[in-house]
């Protein structure tokens, strides 16, 4: 089981790698875009929403189709597609092609975040699920970390047209792997407080079924909460970059190492969640993340009031800490309340509400910052941490709940 797990969270780390140094190429080349296409910053931020926004809208669908497809064939298609439509980002020729091309690349990524999550609960036992979650989810932060180091370069020395059809044969290069080396899921065995699975994937009657998943109240407060951590995250991801070139004025390279140093700890924190949620917090959700969205929110006030750009990067890796440590207990109360059956939708819904907040963010920055300045708009994410702290208050595991999912069966 160790070793299937080990080989799963290895295989999935990389897929998850590749989608996001290919996402965060886009973001990078933000300042030449605007230039080329003569873009200003709310039209600049539309196209990291129309991505996102693709992305939101069928998270649902596609958890869902993860749960009757099945996850390996969902990831291994979506990275052929994914590589295609990366291709295509390359070759536009104006604004409206671009937002139609980062549209439709949501669109077809978004199935795939879900059947990564349940790939992880379909071949892990529950004692290290969330471990396991986390080490495959640090791909997030490390792609982010690394991508500046990667993609600057390449676009200083082809420009972000050529750059995208290089990155895209990253996908192109996984797809194979993931199809052919993935191993199966683990067979899933009778509990005396969980319904037996069936070994072909269906759930037996008495199972959860798709509208309990939906009528969870547990899931959708969970998913708020997820909502405020991304609009914090996707802040930081989309405007950061720009803001340390355009007003620390730092070269695009200097810029890439300066975004790279909050998302490497970042990753560590990612990890370090997982690990202290599955060992120490698992019946003790809100004690280990509302300490921690607090502290964020302390360093968030503090970055902006900072004055060098040594200060600014080292309250953002500060404040991306405590938001990686809260965001895997999130991840993992998600993947002890909802079978793995059905995991693929809970994780759709989960998921909906970070990319509806990756939305809202890009435009609503950059007016701000449009119409007032660089400091408003990071400002704007204090209204992220506010309305996780209020949700986290509503989280509540019951004793029987708590015992209940500690005897779910392997796989399950």
């Amino acid at each position: 089981m160790k070793k299937t797990a080990s080989i799963s969270a290895l295989l999935l780390f990389l897929t998850l790698l590749v989608e996001v140094i290919g996402t965060f190429g886009i973001i990078m080349a933000l300042p030449l875009i605007g230039e080329e296409f003569g873009l200003n910053s709310v039209e600049l931020g539309a196209i990291v929403s129309a991505y996102f926004l693709g992305f939101a809208l069928f998270t649902i669908p596609g958890g869902v189709a993860a749960d009757k497809v099945g996850s390996k064939r969902i990831i291994s298609i979506g990275l052929v597609l994914w590589a295609l439509f990366t291709a295509c980002t390359g070759l536009v020729t104006g604004f409206a092609m671009l937002i139609a091309v980062r549209f439709l690349l949501g669109v077809i990524q978004a199935p795939m975040s879900p059947s990564i999550l349940k790939a992880v609960g379909e071949r892990t036992t529950l004692e290290y699920r969330t471990t396991t979650n986390a080490v495959v989810l640090a791909a997030d932060p490390f792609g982010s970390a690394i991508a500046p180091l990667i993609v600057a370069p390449l676009i200083a020395m082809t420009g972000w047209h050529k750059t995208s059809l290089l990155l895209a044969l990253l996908g192109l290069i996984m797809a194979p792997v993931i199809y052919f080396f993935l191993p199966r899921s683990l067979p899933a065995g009778p509990s005396p407080k969980q319904p037996a699975q069936q070994s072909d994937g269906q759930s037996s009657p008495l199972a959860m079924k798709l509208t309990d998943v939906l009528r969870n109240g547990q899931i959708w407060r969970l998913t708020l909460m997820l909502f405020g951590i991304s609009l914090v995250m996707t802040g930081f991801l989309t405007w950061v970059p720009t803001y340390l070139t355009t007003v620390k004025h730092l070269e695009l390279t200097q810029t890439g190492f300066a975004a790279s140093l909050p998302l490497l700890v970042a990753m560590l924190a990612n990890i370090a969640g997982g690990w202290l949620y599955d060992r120490f917090f698992r019946d003790k959700f809100r004690l280990m993340v509302i300490p921690a969205l607090l502290l964020a929110s302390l360093f968030l006030v503090l970055m902006i009031r900072s004055g060098s750009v040594v200060e600014f990067v080292l309250y953002e890796s500060a404040i991306l800490l405590f938001l990686s440590l809260t965001s895997q207990p999130i991840m993992g109360l998600t993947m002890r309340i909802i079978p793995a059956h059905v995991l693929g939708t809970g994780s759709g819904i989960l998921l909906s509400g970070a990319k509806t907040a990756s939305i809202i963010t890009p435009v609503a920055m950059g007016a701000i910052i449009t119409h007032f300045s660089f400091e408003a708009g990071f400002g704007f994410l204090m209204l992220g941490l506010a309305l996780a702290v209020v949700t986290s208050l509503g989280i509540r595991i019951k004793p029987f709940e708590s015992k209940q999912v500690h005897k779910l069966p392997p796989g399950a």
